[in-house]
């Protein structure tokens, strides 16, 4: 009799396993508006997304407010503000501002684990402050070829990188920063990886901090402007190939 009833039970307990939902690989993304500012939340999950002029739309699995994608929410007029909490995390920004612009600042905090930040032909008036946490970690800008010239990234105030231990990776391409900038890499073996299509307006005032010697090759940086305050960088090669770990 006892063997029947615990017969019954697995059936049971099988049967409501079978119809709950699987949790999705990539999370669950929350997007909203408060007061003006536009909101973006990460669940812990390896989150996967991309903020277009007319769109955010989850990739891999993710989802944004239960939907695949959403339209950008109406009432946007401050900042954009994205916190993807933990989790190998992606994120692209492309908004060069023919549409939808970034009305005033330009805030990401990936959190823990290995992650993609993603800035395309993005114009940023106010400020910008990308922050990535422990893991290794790659911030990539560029601009964008819209067939006969690069459409440049563009950051009006100040310019502020910061990552955590791991070995991370800042390339950036046809780019200008206008302002201060502040580039903090933390401890691991972390790499700078730059072009003369790049510009910084104000170099005095540009920061590179590789953070604290991590052994061998230590950190790199590829072509750096003249004029830059470089500092804990040991070796400058000519490429980005080794840097950030990537030997």
């Amino acid at each position: 009799m006892n063997k029947l009833l615990s017969f019954i039970v697995v059936l049971v307990l099988a049967g409501s396993l079978a119809f709950a939902p699987l949790p999705r690989a990539g999370g669950d993304v929350q997007v909203s508006v408060s007061g003006g500012n536009l909101i973006i939340r990460g669940d812990g999950q390896d989150n996967n997304i991309i903020i277009t002029e007319s769109l955010i739309a989850g990739r891999a699995g993710t989802t944004i407010n239960g939907e695949r994608r959403i339209f950008v929410p109406d009432g946007v007029t401050g900042d954009i503000d994205i916190k993807m909490k933990s989790g190998n995390d992606f994120v692209r920004v492309e908004l060069p501002g023919t549409n939808f612009a970034i009305p005033q600042d330009l805030e990401i905090d990936m959190g823990t684990g290995n992650d993609l930040i993603e800035l395309l032909q993005v114009k940023v008036p106010v400020e910008t402050r990308l922050e990535a946490g422990n893991g290794d970690d790659l911030i990539f800008i560029d601009g964008v070829f819209d067939g006969g010239s690069f459409v440049q990234s563009e950051f009006t105030g100040r310019f502020e990188v910061t990552t955590g231990s791991g070995e991370d990776l800042l390339e950036f391409h046809h780019a200008i920063f206008h302002g201060e900038v502040d580039v903090n890499l933390g401890s691991g073996i972390d790499g700078a990886c730059s072009t003369q299509d790049s510009e910084f307006l104000m170099p005095d005032q540009a920061h590179f901090n590789g953070g604290p010697p991590s052994g061998f090759p230590g950190d790199g940086f590829v072509a750096p402007t003249i004029g830059l305050d470089i500092t804990n960088i040991e070796f400058f090669p000519d490429d980005c190939t080794f840097l950030g770990g990537r030997f």
